[in-house]
């Protein structure tokens, strides 16, 4: 691809703080430095909300009404179509496959490459026809993990071989290990690591996101509860699931034990992080339900904390197994009561874990290792 070839990204909404938006917006970023900001294009259907990142992040248009879906669609298909017609882009790069069908007819309107990226659960949640061929049709695909790679190549999506993985990344200027500060595990009511052991889960908590498996840690937690009284149990995040934990946790007697943050700003997020000695997301996977490689347990890691996964998703890739976590059967609550038990247990095994946590992040998941993929990606498009 020529030097200064034109990227026109579409992405549903790259504003708030899920790891979609969050890889759409380093993707958007890497063009940037790759081609230059006049040679990248960013489009969001989905406006800035309240609740979203508090960071701002610019993009060439987003809808500035927040109330009409139909006319801001509407709007987002037909300035894209101007702006395909007029500007030529050599890549229409789209950032989730709902948006798939209508991308590559764009593409081939305007003789441009198409490019799809895919994550997780929307590949093996029931695609539509359309979607379906929208998949099919785009030059490159991208997934952000081996498993949903796999999984559209063993169910004849895609060809095999032809899924380029690009793992998400972690900034590691801010997420590195360091003592938290103590303003924030006092902003969040965040017990003192100095004076037990925290076990943390991050994330948004609503009732869609059982799956991450927030019911399932209470479960474990409360089988050793009594035998670790240092142990403390951290929801970090918001969402109507918080209700349904809380009864549970007072139904449990373990209201003194559990503590429930709120949503975290994202300035605070590295220290947070820094007040856990364990980190857990187990997720389970099915129709609705599952993870390409969730972010929370990477940047978990990259702060020095050993991270517990499940093994039916992408989570899988996150861990090389008993280095810098584990993978855990993700129904199996007695094996995670026993796998926390133990690290719990164990200073010198977490203080290990966690220092081969933060290494591979450096090593394998750092935003130059993110950005030269996508660059690799950008000079195979001829």
């Amino acid at each position: 691809m020529r030097q200064h070839a034109k990227v026109l990204y579409l992405t549903p909404g790259c504003f708030d703080k899920g790891g979609i938006s969050r890889y759409n917006r380093f993707q958007i970023q890497a063009f940037r430095e790759i081609l230059g900001e006049d040679n990248v294009h960013a489009y969001s259907l989905l406006p800035r909300n309240e609740g979203d990142l508090e960071a701002n992040f610019d993009v060439t248009w987003a809808p500035e009404n927040t109330s009409g879906h139909l006319r801001n669609k509407a709007s987002f298909v037909t300035r894209l179509a101007g702006r395909a017609l007029v500007w030529r882009p050599d890549v229409i790069w789209t950032a989730h496959v709902n948006m798939a069908g209508f991308a590559s007819m764009l593409a081939k309107l305007v003789n441009a490459s198409s490019v799809l990226n895919t994550y997780g659960l929307e590949v093996w949640s029931g695609l539509s026809r359309a979607r379906v061929l929208g998949l099919k049709a785009a030059d490159r695909v991208i997934s952000d993990c081996e498993f949903t790679a796999g999984y559209l190549e063993s169910s004849g999506y895609r060809r095999p071989g032809s899924v380029r993985v690009v793992w998400d990344t972690v900034d590691v200027e801010r997420f590195y290990p360091a003592p938290a500060a103590r303003h924030v595990f006092d902003k969040y009511g965040i017990p003192d690591p100095a004076t037990g052991i925290n076990l943390l889960t991050l994330g948004r908590m609503t009732k869609a996101d059982e799956y991450k498996g927030y019911g399932r840690l209470l479960e474990a937690f409360s089988m050793i509860a009594t035998e670790l009284p240092e142990l403390r149990l951290i929801y970090a995040g918001r969402g109507d699931l918080i209700h349904v934990l809380r009864d549970r946790v007072n139904a449990l007697g373990l209201a003194n034990r559990v503590c429930f943050t709120g949503s975290v700003h994202e300035a605070d997020l590295p220290d947070v992080y820094r007040c856990a000695h364990l980190f857990a997301l187990i997720t389970d996977r099915g129709n609705g339900r599952g993870e390409g490689i969730p972010v929370t347990p990477l940047e978990a890691a990259a702060c020095g904390v050993p991270i517990l996964v499940g093994n039916q998703d992408g989570s899988t890739e996150a861990v090389v197994e008993g280095q810098n976590g584990h993978v855990l059967d993700s129904l199996d609550i007695k094996a995670h009561a026993a796998v926390i038990r133990t690290l719990a247990k164990s200073p010198d095994l977490r203080s290990r874990m966690g220092a081969a946590a933060s290494h591979r992040i450096r090593a394998e998941f750092s935003y130059p290792n993110f950005r030269e993929k996508h660059r690799a990606i950008l000079e195979s498009i001829h």
